[in-house]
């Protein structure tokens, strides 16, 4: 199964994405412009995602928002 979940929000450049499974990390953007978070949204998904066998991915460009995509095994 595969899910993709997009927004149009301020999107992050390459490194930013890297980063962004890691437990409280927040773009310098969304520091700036004050969004709420803690930053661990994406890696308590990612736990649970790879916990059943999947996978997540992020797609994004600075200025046009963020894909995320989660792909779990259909038994």
């Amino acid at each position: 199964m595969v899910c993709s979940i997009a927004d149009a929000g301020i999107g992050m450049d390459g490194l930013e994405q890297e980063q962004a499974v890691t437990k409280f990390f927040r773009s310098a953007r969304s520091r700036e412009t004050a969004i709420p978070g803690a930053g661990l949204g994406l890696p308590i998904s990612k736990t649970i995602v790879e916990g059943h066998g999947g996978s997540i991915s992020l797609r994004s460009a600075p200025g046009e928002g963020t894909t995320v995509t989660v792909s779990l095994p259909v038994s």
